[in-house]
């Protein structure tokens, strides 16, 4: 094999696999004392997938949740959960307006969009989520919050999602988030 060829081969690889990577956007959460209560607003890069797209234009409903826990980080010991919360919201398509209706579940509060993008824009920024009382914590301590979010799809059977194993899942988890309670 020649030089130039090697040094070809040397040059286009380590590019070739970092073009095909599909890197992900991570999210970020931030906490804030407000009334003796703690809350956070979370930045989530969330995309609906085509298949969810169809699925709800189907007349699937879509849940995203978000799953909350608090840590008191130790540094000698293991760590100890102080609580958790979740965060529900159902999407679906209403077929005779053509808009998507989102309800927060744990709140009953709704809202009524026109896009896919405006879906994507109104739960990709979360704000003022109620996480802990100020008096359950002790302000000596390091706490971190960690969330998970998923998108799941409603009322389908076991049954079906077996059938369905081998196409495209209509469930998605995304990354872990983490950050400080006290900063």
């Amino acid at each position: 094999m020649s030089r130039k060829r090697q040094y070809l081969i040397f040059v286009s690889l380590p590019l070739f696999f970092w073009l095909t990577q599909s890197f992900s956007e991570e999210g970020e959460g931030s906490s804030y004392l407000k009334d003796g209560v703690y809350y956070s607003d979370i930045q989530l890069p969330f995309k609906l997938e085509p298949t969810q797209i169809e699925a709800l234009g189907s007349g699937l409903t879509l849940s995203f949740q978000l799953e909350f826990s608090i840590i008191d980080v130790r540094s000698w010991g293991i760590d100890r959960e102080i609580g958790t919360l979740s965060q529900a919201y159902s999407i679906r398509l209403n077929a005779f307006t053509g808009r998507y209706l989102i309800t927060n579940l744990n709140t009953g509060t709704k809202a009524d969009l026109f896009s896919t993008q405006e879906v994507e824009s109104f739960l990709s920024r979360i704000q003022s989520i109620p996480l802990v009382d100020d008096s359950i914590l002790d302000i000596k301590k390091n706490y971190q919050v960690i969330m998970q979010a998923r998108i799941t799809a409603e009322g389908i059977s076991q049954w079906i999602k077996t059938l369905s194993f081998w196409r495209e899942n209509l469930d998605t988890e995304f990354e872990a988030i983490e950050w400080k309670l006290l900063d």
